[in-house]
């Protein structure tokens, strides 16, 4: 269950684990108090002047939100849309006009840094998706043909990798179990057939023992159907039947081995988005684990983990108070409603 009075506690302790003195924050960036203003200014000019390009309003955060939603439904690929986008999704006060009066200037100062590093951060993980997805489109084409399985040596590869995966619980029956060892070393061969393939091999043994458990441990020469492991695959996560649970936890410690076992000769950030966008295991995992392991995530989950807690923040504090129990209620499910839309509309980008 989603504990508020916790995760405010947590949000607090790790934000006073990441303070840094000011003075020293500006030298970190090579820059004055006057120079930060002056860039803080630049920034809201230059946010202001794409509004008022692409006739989006900026009255309020609702309005310019919904603007922007539309405009970006119509062109995904817009990058002054996209750059719009992220400036208020990590917005901590230096757009959003509201409550501004009580901020400081260091807070405007530390609000600027902080949106200008997760703006970064979010391109950086936007484009790092873009070409995944590019590269996901090329692979499955490239599926179309069969495999041509060479013969090569891979046993000391198969032994690594049979030890490895059956420490993992869902996997305990391939313990001194021949036929698994004898179908992992062939899904080993067809993967390391390929180049492709080969590059992405922490996600595809994943995939196939995870999804074809059974088939791996009691089938003898079974042969996965690797285009498959390419397709989305649907969890239960809502409910915990007393076994899945467990289950989605192995797997996901399964992936995040192999992951680490493979970093140096893996195409991580490919696998990463195939883990992530082939099934709901990693939304599951944010859902109901306590994220301490940096598990793969969508588009939408990486925005919700890194925009300010109170977006979208769309009255004054003076406002709410002056708000009847109906009304507060009404702006409550307004905003949620907003939220939900925009984190939505990350699936455009």
């Amino acid at each position: 269950m989603y504990d508020v009075d916790y995760e405010i506690y947590k949000y607090i302790n790790e934000q006073a684990d990441q303070y840094i003195e000011l003075d020293e924050l500006l030298k970190q960036h090579h820059l004055t108090v006057k120079e930060v203003k002056q860039k803080t200014e630049q920034l809201k000019e230059n946010f202001y002047s794409l509004l008022e390009k692409y006739d989006i309003g900026s009255q309020n955060l609702v309005q310019t939100c919904y603007d922007l939603i539309e405009h970006i439904e119509q062109q995904p690929n817009n990058s002054d849309l996209q750059y719009l986008y992220l400036c208020i999704m990590t917005d901590f006060g230096v757009l959003n006009k509201i409550n501004a009066n009580i901020r400081t200037e260091e807070q405007e100062i530390r609000n600027y840094f902080r949106q200008q590093e997760l703006i970064k951060e979010l391109m950086g993980f936007l484009k790092s998706q873009s070409q995944s997805f590019r590269k996901y489109q090329e692979l499955l084409e490239r599926l179309k043909k069969p495999i041509n399985v060479k013969n090569i040596e891979c046993t000391k590869e198969s032994d690594f990798v049979y030890h490895l995966t059956i420490q993992h619980t869902f996997l305990h029956d391939s313990i001194k179990n021949e036929i698994y060892k004898d179908n992992l070393k062939s899904l080993l061969l067809h993967t390391n057939s390929d180049e492709k393939l080969k590059s992405i091999k922490p996600y595809v043994i994943f995939a196939v023992l995870a999804r074809k458990t059974g088939m791996m441990q009691k089938r003898k020469h079974f042969i996965p159907n690797l285009k498959a492991v390419f397709q989305y695959q649907a969890y239960h996560i809502l409910k915990d039947n007393g076994k899945n649970f467990n289950r989605y936890q192995s797997e996901l410690e399964l992936y995040d081995h192999l992951r680490r076992a493979y970093d140096d000769d893996a195409d991580i950030d490919f696998c990463d988005f195939c883990f992530a966008n082939l099934s709901p295991l990693s939304e599951w995992y944010y859902l109901y684990c306590e994220p301490n392991e940096e598990i793969p995530m969508v588009i939408d989950r990486k925005i919700l983990t890194i925009m300010p807690k109170s977006f979208p923040n769309i009255l004054s504090y003076e406002e709410y108070e002056s708000l009847s129990e109906a009304e507060a209620q009404m702006y409550s499910e307004a905003e949620k409603k907003l939220k939900e839309k925009m984190l939505q509309t990350a699936a455009y980008l």
